[in-house]
């Protein structure tokens, strides 16, 4: 993606000159959609618009997707969901050079609308990308790249767009987002353990387009009413831009699943080697409840601090509980372990109801859930037995 500097300049330049244009018959406007990509941000793939009128001497493209790594306290503002997107407008093929360099699809929808319909959408995406109005506070289900296009389009036609909904599924945030989030990588692990009950949601056929696919696939199937009740299709069939090589997948070492079960199986010999021998593993305790309590402060900040729309009412707060940290710091102090077996016993019963009622609580778990809560419940119930165990 290129520079965010380099885009507004660019989105300057196209402004001056757009201000005064008159889209020719000729004109056609499209819904541009982008496969995913290997970047956490690209996971669930771009939508944009684009304007091309030869005649006119333009070929722009629309983009509600930019923002720049580089803005004051951005994985700050990231996290409390406070993150600014930017719409700009680009050259065409300034766009398309982008995903090549991605290796990412790009499939075009031309709009079948009437001359008049075209120069009110392009007059009010100029006018969205005008510097006191191009900047807009990125919501990932309810205000993003997709759902701007996708209300710019039903308000050009004056909001006589119908969707087909007649294979419309039910779907939740969660299981659309599952579609799209690599569920065997370390950042997938970390967005599902990050979703709380609100994800659990179900959607409307509207709702799902926050997804560029689910745009592309509402658009596809799109009719628009006219003045006699008739209804004709809102775009042309779908074509190619740009087909990338899809990328190789195979086994991974490092992979949450392998990693997460690889650590359960150590945990549980190592507690049975500290059976055996009776001599307790304080670093092995240490290190488990301070990982998990350095995950429950990030998730409880998430939770409680946040304003991300699905991050709130966090049910996996049961057992990866923040004051396993202080547990975890206070563990390593002699003086004090003894007195701490009240605090063991009530991980191990917590941990456990949380594993026997999971199917039934109102949230949805990523089954790696189930070896992380064994890992806790394991160091949690063997070190209650302090007594035949040595320092």
């Amino acid at each position: 993606m290129k520079t965010l500097v380099l885009l507004a300049f660019c989105s300057i330049i196209f402004l001056t000159k757009s201000f005064a244009i008159q889209l020719s018959s000729d004109a056609q406007i499209s819904l541009l959609t982008c496969a995913p990509g290997d970047e956490i941000y690209s996971y669930f793939g771009h939508s944009a618009v684009r304007i091309n009128d030869p005649k006119s001497g333009i070929d722009y493209v629309f983009n509600y997707g930019v923002f720049s790594f580089d803005a004051p306290n951005f994985v700050w503002r990231f996290m409390k969901g406070q993150t600014d997107y930017i719409l700009i407008g680009q050259r065409m093929p300034s766009f398309m050079e982008s995903y090549r360099e991605e290796h990412r699809s790009v499939y075009e929808q031309v709009l079948k609308i009437s001359l008049a319909e075209k120069q009110n959408l392009f007059d009010a995406l100029v006018e969205n990308a005008k510097k006191e109005n191009r900047v807009y506070r990125y919501r990932h289900f309810s205000d993003n790249c997709s759902t701007r296009v996708r209300d710019q389009f039903e308000n050009c036609v004056n909001h006589h767009l119908q969707y087909d909904t007649s294979r419309d599924m039910r779907l939740t945030y969660r299981q659309l987002i599952d579609q799209c989030v690599p569920g065997n990588s370390w950042n997938g692990l970390g967005i599902k353990l990050a979703l709380g009950i609100p994800a659990d949601k179900v959607t409307t056929y509207s709702q799902k387009m926050f997804l560029p696919d689910y745009l592309l696939k509402g658009m596809a199937g799109a009719t628009v009413v006219n003045s006699g009740g008739g209804a004709a299709p809102f775009v042309m069939p779908q074509t190619t831009l740009y087909e990338a090589k899809p990328p190789k997948s195979g086994f991974d070492l490092s992979s949450p699943a392998v990693v997460v079960n690889l650590i359960l199986l150590i945990v549980a010999a190592l507690t049975f080697t500290e059976y055996r021998t009776k001599r307790r593993m304080i670093v092995l305790d240490f290190m488990i409840f301070l990982s998990a309590g350095l995950a429950g402060l990030l998730l409880s900040f998430l939770c409680f601090f946040s304003v991300l729309e699905a991050t709130g009412w966090n049910l996996n707060l049961i057992w990866v509980l923040p004051t396993h940290l202080i547990f975890a710091i206070l563990w390593l102090v002699p003086s004090i372990r003894p007195k701490l077996s009240w605090y063991l016993k009530f991980t191990a019963i917590l941990t456990s109801l949380f594993l026997l009622t999971m199917a039934f609580l109102p949230q949805t778990f990523h089954w790696l859930v189930v070896p992380l809560c064994l890992i806790i419940l394991l160091r949690s119930g063997s070190s209650l037995k302090t007594s035949a165990i040595k320092e």
